[in-house]
């Protein structure tokens, strides 16, 4: 039986209306995915994404996006088969292998998230964000020299990104490079000077070498930071007993108490700082009077 051309021309006809019209039904959801995710409503989201795919198994976007909420539903495996199926589309799309990169580092899947972020930097060799995920991946990793090397690749080009250079500072006195350790928290500080916990790790890279004044300089900056960092207190009191400046000692461990009283974990440290050294402490400067 012969089939007419007329008849032919209106079945192709038919089948891309039919495709068109299933492309636009999962562009919609995708869209509204997005918007879903934007506002946070994750399990909105994730149901969007579901149906974009449904309509459009091809759909690299909605099934990367898909693998993002489900991270953020704490749905480790399923989000994980999302972003390989997107990468099972494309194996050249950067973005999936760096969203699956980033959920294995944050799964403390070391040797599988290395080899998604490596990927992803191949794909992509300037990609910032890659290069900051590697240098953090090193750094858990104890790997000191690979994560210098790619903490100085990222900060080369990102230069305002405080946390990059704490953390890169934080490396270097792993290794015991404590000048560039002391330069790089500088920049942090720098760059924010409101990073109360990069002053305070400078404030105890001054004080293991034993310069005291340079150390209380940097608590100090820290407490200004954020006045609840009794940490911060406690070793601002100790720089201050090492150069016998007691009257601020004693406030300093003052602070310290208040700022600690009530945390559980600081309890018996509280304690001491109230029975012990605080009496002993006016004692001596009592004595010196």
């Amino acid at each position: 039986m012969r089939i007419s051309r007329s008849l032919v021309m209106l079945l192709v006809l038919l089948l891309t209306a039919s495709l068109i019209a299933q492309d636009n039904a999962a562009k919609e959801k995708f869209n509204a995915g997005i918007k879903a995710k934007d506002a946070r409503n994750f399990a909105e989201a994730e149901e969007q994404f579901m149906a974009a795919t449904a309509a459009f198994p091809q759909y690299k976007e909605a099934w990367n996006q898909l693998g993002v909420v489900r991270h953020e539903l704490k749905k480790a495996a399923l989000a994980e088969e999302a972003f390989q199926k997107a990468i099972a589309i494309d194996p050249k799309y950067q973005q999936a292998f760096y969203n699956l990169g980033m959920m294995q580092l944050r799964a403390k899947k070391y040797t599988l998230a290395e080899a998604s972020l490596k990927k992803s930097l191949e794909l992509v060799t300037n990609d910032a964000k890659t290069m900051k995920a590697l240098g953090q991946l090193y750094l858990l990793q104890k790997n000191y020299d690979k994560s210098v090397e790619y903490y100085k690749m990222y900060n080369s080009g990102n230069s305002t990104d405080a946390e990059a250079h704490y953390n890169l500072a934080q490396v270097y006195k792993e290794k015991g490079d404590l000048a560039e350790a002391e330069k790089s928290y500088q920049a942090a500080v720098r760059v924010d000077p409101k990073y109360s916990q990069a002053y305070f790790n400078y404030g105890n890279l001054l004080r293991t070498q034993s310069r005291f004044p340079a150390a209380i300089s940097a608590y100090k900056s820290a407490i200004t930071a954020d006045r609840g960092m009794e940490k911060a207190y406690y070793n601002l009191a100790l720089s201050y007993m090492k150069t016998e400046q007691y009257p601020e000692a004693l406030q300093a461990y003052k602070d310290f108490v208040k700022a600690a009283k009530g945390k559980p974990a600081l309890k018996g440290q509280v304690q001491q700082v109230e029975t012990d050294i605080i009496p002993k402490l006016e004692k001596t400067i009592q004595g010196g009077q």
